[in-house]
């Protein structure tokens, strides 16, 4: 339905032309996502690529005017000090940076770098603005056919940095900023990779909020260019609202910037974990990165940020989870159709379940209450059958994020010891 509605709103010329399109770049990627699909589940995740957003003489938002540093400094910092925590929590992780400096880059070199490269995962980092001033916090998008007219307009913003590049007009031959259509269209290939972007995204939000305190605003949807043409797992996030004067001071800041990179690191840690169903121990060095509560959180941001729980609220949240608890499912594969639940269709699993979430249907196998045994479970899966399974958490019939479900494990352990 929502094709039709797409096709119905375009002229039959660029119908024409997005159909086109899409034919091209089905036939340009077609060949890397079918060899990167086994590298993913047998190598892990070995290369990600960081981008730091705008650069050179596109300074991205300039926030309220306060500060000489605007959106292409506070994301290339923290890009790069993204990379240096990955860089020495794992040595065998390729970091690739779309820029290390102050300089300029097309967004189509952006995803080219990434595809040459063949990495398993893309991180675009920016800075947010809105012209409500008091609008604040983190959010992280993927790139999807659904949900995306709320969205819209910032997609709009965000791709209009092609029109400061010379001959703009030959390189995005077909593609008008202000028109993101045929990045709608385009979506249809990244889909591919939803799920996968969707968990880190989920992994990123939790960050944010449970380690360095910041407005959650959720994980969303737009035609963004640099997550629409990569073809791997691809997120794009908002550090917060430069315009708002409290987060533009968090953000400015020396440990600001390192609680962000922070959270994203361990976004990335816990989204390996998952990938490779291994667990990561923590290296020596994040001892060394400052807590967040040395530093005050923003005055702008306290009056609106939820109260921490208290001890009796964890009690009470433990003695639901005791006897309701959380259990986790290992997710085979997500489909637009429905398919028969019969060991034939999945490699021989029994026991598959299905769920539908946005339209489409995701079938998993098992139900376990423990993590450890969730992630031998998620092996012998990805051995015997689906070699990308990946590992599902769900309470009370709804799916919750992985951090989530862990924490609620963590309060019922913590409510027995006491």
């Amino acid at each position: 339905m929502i094709l039709i509605n797409f096709i119905n709103r375009i002229s039959k010329s660029r119908l024409i032309a997005t159909l086109l399109g899409i034919a091209f770049m089905y036939g340009f990627t077609s060949f890397v996502p079918n060899h990167r699909g086994p590298k993913l589940a047998e190598l892990g995740v070995l290369k990600v690529v960081l981008d730091a957003g705008h650069g050179g003489h596109d300074p991205g938002n300039l926030g309220t005017g306060r500060y000489k540093s605007t959106e292409k400094d506070i994301s290339l910092e923290v890009a790069l000090q993204v990379g240096d925590y990955i860089g020495r929590a794992f040595e065998n992780v390729d970091v690739i940076y779309t820029r290390k400096e102050d300089k300029f880059v097309k967004l189509k070199d952006r995803t080219t770098i990434a595809n040459k490269a063949q990495a398993d995962l893309f991180v675009s980092i920016h800075c947010n603005s809105a012209a409500n001033k008091e609008a604040f916090g983190t959010e992280t998008f993927v790139m999807s056919m659904t949900k995306i007219s709320a969205n819209l307009e910032l997609a709009k913003r965000e791709n209009s940095v092609i029109l400061l590049e010379d001959n703009y007009e030959q390189t995005y031959e077909g593609f008008d900023p202000k028109e993101p259509e045929s990045l709608i269209a385009r979506s249809i290939a990244q889909s591919v990779y939803l799920d996968q972007s969707l968990v880190l995204s989920a992994h990123m939000q939790d960050q944010y909020r449970e380690r360095v305190s910041r407005r959650d605003r959720g994980v969303k949807q737009a035609p963004y260019w640099v997550i629409s043409f990569t073809t791997m797992p691809s997120v794009l996030t908002e550090l917060g609202f430069l315009t708002n004067k409290g987060e533009e001071d968090f953000l400015n800041s020396d440990n600001g910037k390192i609680y962000m990179a922070s959270a994203i690191y361990r976004a990335f840690k816990q989204y390996k974990a998952g990938v490779e169903g291994v667990e990561i121990s923590t290296p020596d060095f994040e001892s060394e990165i400052p807590d967040v509560s040395d530093e005050p959180v923003p005055t702008a941001i306290i009056h609106n940020e939820q109260e921490k729980p208290q001890k009796g609220e964890e009690k009470a949240a433990a003695a639901v989870a005791k006897s309701d608890p959380v259990t986790y499912r290992i997710q085979l594969m997500a489909s637009g159709n429905e398919i028969e639940l019969t060991p034939g269709n999945f490699n021989g699993l029994e026991g598959v379940k299905r769920y539908d979430v946005d339209g489409l249907k995701k079938y998993t196998v098992g139900e376990v209450t423990d993590y450890k045994k969730a992630v031998s479970l998620q092996r012998t899966v990805r051995e015997k059958a689906f070699p990308k399974a990946f590992i599902t958490a769900f309470y009370r019939g709804e799916r919750i994020s992985i951090a989530k479900a862990l924490e609620m494990s963590r309060a019922l352990n913590s409510e027995k010891i006491n």
